[in-house]
């Protein structure tokens, strides 16, 4: 059986944007997009807290269709 997860993106970019890096994110998964959003901000200041002041962090969440908890993990 499929089911349609929320997942969360992130990326570390340096200040012109032309270089940019994933963000190894935890394996969470949201119900819906709304409960994504609210974490957003909150994995955000911790991405930053991490890298250098100049390193731009930007997040996304994305729908992601996977097997009910039986998925591998995709990032």
């Amino acid at each position: 059986m499929k089911s349609v997860l929320v997942a969360m993106h992130l990326v570390a970019c340096e200040p012109d944007l032309l270089i940019c890096q994933d963000i190894s994110s935890t394996l969470s998964r949201w119900p819906d997009m709304a409960a994504c959003q609210q974490d957003q901000a909150i994995r955000i200041a911790e991405a930053k807290r991490a890298l250098p002041e100049r390193i731009v962090v930007m997040s996304r969440c994305r729908y992601l269709i996977g097997r009910d908890q039986r998925s591998a993990p995709m990032f």
